[in-house]
């Protein structure tokens, strides 16, 4: 076997070095670049599984008060729209993969929320489970 001479061992030596210094310089950029590329799309699925989650307690509710054929169907309904937190729970996991941090996630969701309710009474509103 013959061995590599330490010129030609050189560039990635540069690289490596390189990509050692600037890296805490860097990481924080590509984690705001994930953050605008999916904010819009994570805010769109935040919504939909905060609906899809009241409507189904909104229904279960409905049929433990009173089993008729209509609330078994609604609640179906509802347990279908669920599938709307699957897809927020799925483009959750590849945000963290990208390497967001649940903090980071968690401000996501913030922002969803405060992009829909300007004021504090519509904050409450939109969390507010009615029954």
């Amino acid at each position: 076997m013959r061995l590599i001479s330490l010129r030609s061992r050189w560039p990635v030596l540069v690289a490596f070095s390189a990509g050692l210094l600037l890296s805490p310089f860097l990481k924080p950029l590509w984690m705001q670049a994930v953050i605008l590329v999916a904010q819009d799309r994570y805010a769109s699925l935040v919504y939909k599984c905060d609906s899809a989650m009241k409507e189904h307690l909104l229904a279960k509710l409905a049929l433990s008060r009173k089993a008729t054929e209509r609330h078994v169907a609604n609640l179906e309904a509802a347990e279908l729209a669920l599938v709307d937190c699957q897809d927020y729970d799925l483009f959750q996991k590849r945000l963290l993969q990208f390497g967001l941090s649940e903090n980071e996630l968690s401000l996501m969701r913030l922002n969803a929320i405060e992009e829909r309710a300007p004021n504090l009474q519509d904050v409450v509103r939109i969390h507010e489970i009615r029954f």
